[in-house]
């Protein structure tokens, strides 16, 4: 679990949950709200300040990772 939980401390390992997580949710927003929790119970704070700022840094990186395939 403790490895688990480290993965989210990189933006990448904090999407991948995300995604995972979205599985049991009817609602994106109610799975990053469950994982926000989570976060914040062991790390003292949330990691990002909202879903829509979660949102925003997931999309710009996939939109970066999709332009970098075509180079």
């Amino acid at each position: 679990m403790e490895k688990d939980i480290l993965t989210l401390l990189s933006a990448d390992g904090f999407v991948r949950e995300f995604w995972a997580r979205s599985k049991n949710y009817k609602k994106l927003i109610d799975a990053y709200e469950d994982l926000e929790k989570d976060y914040e119970s062991f790390f003292g704070q949330r990691r990002y300040s909202d879903y829509n700022s979660f949102r925003t840094c997931r999309d710009r990186k996939i939109k970066h990772k999709g332009n970098n395939v075509t180079q």
